[in-house]
Parts: C-alpha cells; structure tokens; sequence
C-alpha cells in the first residue's frame, strides 16, 4: 500500500497507536509460497483486520539493531510463566503458524557500532537482517542518510491506516516523503511520564489529578498548584536530597519532553515545509514555557539534578516517599513495584487548556528496514502482523509497568493509553547528532537554559542557529534531490 505524506494530510488525525518493527532473513522472491487459506485469526481489542493471506515462507525473519525495541522481539527462553514473555511467545507463534515464518535476532553490535555494521552488510547486498531496531538517535542519521533504508509505504501489506500504526509520529520524520523510519504498537514505547505518589497526596488531602486529565485540564499550571503544596525541610534549614518536594526529577532529557508536551517541536517544517530550528517559530510561547519550566526548577518545592551542577548525582528516590511528582521514563515503572508508596502514573501536562491533545515524547528507538531485503512480500507481511497481534503483548506490558493487573489499576491503565494515544516524535530529536552536533546544542536547550537562567536564550539560540540549519537542509534536502 503506497503513500505520499501530501496524501494522508487529511488522514493524520486517524488513531496513531504505536508501531512495530520486524524483519525475516534469507527469503527469496524466486519461490512463490503456497498460499493455504485467506484472512487473519482476529486479534482482541484493535476492531481490525489485516488482510493477509496463510502463506508458508519458510524462512526467519531477522531482527537487529539495539533499545527497546529488540528487547521486545522475543522471549525470554529463562522466563516462562512471565505473563508479558508468555505473550511475545504467543506473537511469535501466531507468525510463524500464519506465514512460516520464524522470527530470530542477530547481534549487530553495541548502540555505536550498528549502524555501521547494518551498513555494510546492506552495501554488500546481503539479507542478513530485515528489520533493524534503532537507537532513540544514535546512527539514525547515518541510516537515513545512506539511501539503504527501505520506504514503509512502499509494502503492499503495510497499512498505515491500521489502529496499530502511528501515522502522524512517522510523517513528522519523513525525507523526500519517504517513510523510512516505522513506529507501531511492536515497538511498546518508551516515553516520559509523571509519576504520582498516591500517599503524599493523600498526606497533603489533595485530589488525584486523574479527572483533570481525563477534562483536559491537566496543564502547566494546574501541575504547578499541585506541586507548590508540599515543601518540607527535614529539619536543618538546608534544601537538598534530603527533604521532601512537590517535583522532582532528572532536570535533563526529561525537561527536553516539556517542549513537545506544550505542542511545540524542536526541529519542525517552516511555511515552505523546509526542517528549520522551531524555537523561533514560537518564539513568545517558547519564552513562556521556559519561564514556567524555569520556576518548577528553582522554586523550594522543586528538586532536580542536572549535569555539571551542585546537584549532579544527588537525587530524591521515588521510593523515598519524599516527593509528590516526579518525571521519569516508563520503562522506570517496573522499579517502583518493589517500593513501599502507592504510585500512580500521569502524562505529561499540556500547555495550557487551549491545546486540543497531549503530546508525549518518545524516547525510545525506531524501526527500519534495509533496502537489501530480497522478498518485499515477507517483510512487509511480517511485519504487519508484529504490530497486529501485539494487543495481547501490550496489555502484558500494561500490567508489568503498573506492577499489577489493569483492572486493579484502571485510572493508572486510562493513563498509560493516553500517553501511548499522544506519542509524537521530533525530528530535533533523530538529527541530534548532525552539522557538528549543533542540533544536539538545540535539543537540551531547554534543560541548558533553565539551569542556567532564562537570561542565556538569545544567546544559545544565537550560537549556532544557522549552522545548525544548514545541517539539517543538507539532510533533509540533499542537492542531488532538490
């Protein structure tokens, strides 16, 4: 099924779940498979079907690469009875009986050397590897760059369309309309959340916030209200580690989330859908942000540790029950369930109650595919099929985040559907590391401005502005395609 980013303008606002990342190796177009029956067994909670047909390839279906992604791919031989391996178990069987296809990983290296290593063996024109799982940046540049990644709308059995799929995070990373980066419910994102502690709150006789998402109203300020409620010094009138805070956090990559939760974008397309630095797109709401941002960072009831400051390493345990709020990545979750404080989870909050959705950033690595596959059909079918009959292994992993069966759980589940509902990706994000890494001096702006005062913006953005655009138009917009 093929597709223009032009053409699905008017489909963005479609579901966008997550999306998923697959390969198989060694399959060869040469052998046409035998097609033994029509339709997809069904699969719970998606109201959707792919239309593909029982096949037997007889072939592997190899995936590499490094993150989260891969980690998902198969299961733990040492963990049966693990109700989340017990459910990629069951996805991989369910592929296998449908299309004869047996799904297997291969060591490409560590989270620096892949990509150079996916390279030489697509240059060789090897089939060694049919899905790749990427970095959250690291060698996305060099992959996407090389012209050796395949385009997803190029598989007749992808369906962007699919609930599974995240369409609009995938456009918002396209090269010459080019689709070569995937995301679907295969790829069980990583993204920030806020984490809430259920006693403090109910300590301090507060309200949990769920209505307040579920109204949206759950915004900037209204996260202020909260947290400006509890401060509490443990009794030597100094305001460190040790005290108790209405936020705390790592003050670096997750501050970075605040940026696309108040819908703006590191790296957007210009008015001539040129990629350019977005700052000054938004310039006053920017400025705004980090003003509020900025206050949550130096207020007495905020505590958060950032790098080369007096704070680096010095942190508040969740655990601790000394905090009320505090920011983290989902794949943290499963830590907390050996603790002792009721926690609750929240996304992140949106700007302010005008902004129509969340967004929430994901930091977790991408899919791709090397144009060096040698049956087109297979891969794509795979694929489809990974993120398809993911449901199960998603509700698997609901449960081993939260530490407990959703139904025990339901606001807390609500919650994490909405932060995987309003995903988004940010091209600032995949670039980081391009044009002598003045995009990665763009990416932690936020983080570097509120630790070092609002007063340094003009002159961050100053600094590298326009090399850091020149960067990006070489890679967005190569020379020999304009």
């Amino acid at each position: 099924m093929k597709y223009t980013r032009k053409k699905w303008i008017a489909l963005i606002l479609a579901g966008l779940m997550l999306l998923p990342l697959a390969s198989c190796a060694n399959g060869d177009t040469s052998d046409n498979p035998k097609d033994t029956a029509t339709g997809t067994e069904g699969e719970e909670d998606t109201g959707y079907k792919p239309d593909i047909e029982r096949k037997d390839y007889d072939c592997d279906f190899v995936i590499t690469g490094v993150g989260d992604v891969r980690d998902w791919a198969l299961a733990d031989e040492d963990s049966a009875g693990d109700p989340l391996e017990d459910a990629i178990y069951e996805r991989s069987i369910k592929i296998k009986d449908h299309l004869g296809v047996t799904i297997t990983e291969l060591d490409a290296g560590d989270w620096i050397a892949y990509a150079g290593n996916v390279l030489i063996s697509i240059q060789a024109g090897d089939d060694d590897y049919q899905l790749v799982a990427t970095s959250t940046y690291q060698g996305v540049v060099e992959l996407m760059s090389s012209g050796a990644m395949y385009d997803f709308a190029e598989f007749e059995a992808v369906d962007l369309e699919a609930p599974y799929w995240a369409f609009e995070y995938m456009d918002g990373l396209t090269i010459q309309d080019k689709y070569y980066l995937g995301y679907n419910d295969f790829c069980l994102s990583n993204t920030f959340c806020m984490v809430l502690n259920k006693d403090l709150m109910a300590e301090y006789n507060l309200t949990e916030p769920y209505e307040d998402v579920r109204n949206k109203k759950w915004t900037l300020d209204k996260l202020t209200s909260y947290v400006s409620t509890v401060s509490r010094d443990n009794g030597d009138n100094i305001w460190d580690e040790n005290d108790t805070y209405g936020i705390t956090g790592w003050g670096w990559t997750d501050f970075i989330a605040f940026v696309q939760a108040s819908d703006l974008r590191i790296v957007d397309r210009d008015e001539d859908d040129v990629y350019q630095i977005a700052y000054d797109m938004n310039q006053e709401k920017t400025l705004s942000l980090l003003d509020k941002v900025s206050k949550l960072y130096n207020a007495d009831y905020g505590y958060f540790w950032t790098p080369f400051s007096e704070r680096e390493g010095k942190t508040v345990s969740f655990g601790s029950g000394r905090t009320l709020i505090q920011t983290m990545n989902t794949s943290a979750l499963p830590g907390l369930r050996g603790e002792t404080v009721r926690f609750g989870v929240l996304p992140y909050p949106l700007y302010d109650e005008r902004q129509e959705a969340y967004k929430n950033l994901n930091w977790n690595g991408n899919i791709m595919v090397p144009s060096s596959i040698r049956n087109p059909d297979m891969v794509g079918e795979t694929i489809e099929l990974l993120a398809y009959y993911t449901a199960p292994v998603k509700t698997a992993y609901f449960e081993d985040l939260l530490g407990s069966k959703l139904a025990e759980a339901p606001d807390d589940a609500e919650m994490l559907d909405i932060i995987w509902d309003s995903i988004v990706s940010d091209a600032g994000v995949i670039t980081s590391n391009i044009s002598d890494n003045a995009v990665d001096y763009f990416l932690y702006l936020v983080p570097k401005v509120v630790r070092d005062g609002t007063g340094t913006y003009a002159s961050y953005v100053k600094a590298r502005l326009a090399v850091a655009n020149k960067g990006l138009d070489k890679f967005f917009n190569p020379p020999n395609k304009r």
